[in-house]
């Protein structure tokens, strides 16, 4: 294929696959991550490298492909190592096939969320930007980008951000959610309710806009009603890990020990959760040790 063909053929691609992520097309909301099966061919050699039949879709933030391509194989023995926990040999894998695929958004993707549980925000960043590039129209890289500014501490540009993905997707409940988490810890309660209630608007048992209700509670010390709002997530479903942390706390706080340490020990199960990006493992285990010794009292 010519340069000049491939490149029409490649800004065409560009164009469906971002038709394909506008909100309001069709399909469930659910399946936004398998539209961008189309970018399976963005690479920079003979799209024949990929078959016409694969497509990607996320699991835990972590981006597989199907089919049998050399791109899909590659992707996915990266995220198997992602899953496991082992994001530095993922990494590995990842920038050695990255060489003949730069363009390829489940490498960029992937590489960034590996950098970033690295701490290495800076490639993160970088990664997770060039994916941006080729996918300016797909809100879940505003998202990546966004928590690696308020890891920063740079909150502005996080909740701007943020706030750029919600352009994209209006129904993307997650982000309405992030942006009151950043109101949240700015001590900003009211303000991060009406983030939190505008995810219950659009879905009333939504598991993380009732969390944002729960932490609400415990931050203006009501403990009991804390607890009340958390038995009614459902945890079955996807859920944000930290529910097990304002779960131990409250029960704590109620002196409800054994509660305390279970939720603590759940949380423990789930180290390479983004929880742990931001707490320290070692606390989350002096806690548990110490509601341990109250039981035993």
């Amino acid at each position: 294929m010519r340069r000049a063909s491939f490149h029409s053929y490649f800004q065409a691609l560009l164009c469906l696959a971002g038709l394909l992520l506008i909100p309001g097309s069709t399909g469930k909301p659910a399946d936004d991550f398998t539209r961008l099966q189309h970018l399976l061919r963005l690479a920079e050699k003979n799209p024949e490298v990929a078959k016409p039949k694969d497509h990607i879709y996320f699991t835990n933030d972590i981006v597989f492909c199907t089919g049998e391509s050399d791109l899909a194989t590659a992707n996915n023995t990266a995220a198997r190592h992602m899953e496991a926990g082992d994001f530095s040999t993922a990494a590995e894998v990842l920038l050695r096939a990255i060489r003949n695929a730069s363009l390829f958004f489940p490498f960029r993707y992937n590489l960034g969320t590996c950098y970033s549980h690295l701490n290495d925000l800076r490639k993160a960043l970088l990664n997770f930007k060039k994916a941006q590039a080729v996918v300016p129209e797909y809100y879940g890289t505003y998202i990546q980008i966004g928590s690696i500014y308020q890891r920063w501490y740079r909150v502005n540009d996080a909740i701007e951000n943020y706030r750029e993905a919600l352009r994209w997707n209006r129904n993307e409940l997650k982000t309405y959610v992030l942006i009151g988490d950043l109101f949240f810890d700015r001590n900003q309660a009211q303000l991060a309710k009406k983030y939190y209630d505008q995810s219950l608007r659009i879905n009333h048992r939504f598991n993380n806009g009732l969390l944002g209700r729960a932490k609400i509670h415990f931050k203006e010390g009501e403990y009991y009603k804390a607890l009340v709002v958390l038995k009614s997530i459902n945890t079955s479903d996807d859920y944000d890990r930290s529910y097990h942390f304002y779960y131990a706390e409250s029960s704590f706080k109620l002196q409800d020990y054994k509660a305390a340490s279970e939720h603590y020990a759940r949380l423990l199960e789930n180290r390479n959760d983004r929880f742990f990006l931001t707490n320290s493992v070692s606390l989350i285990e002096h806690k548990l040790n110490l509601s341990n010794r109250f039981i035993e009292k």
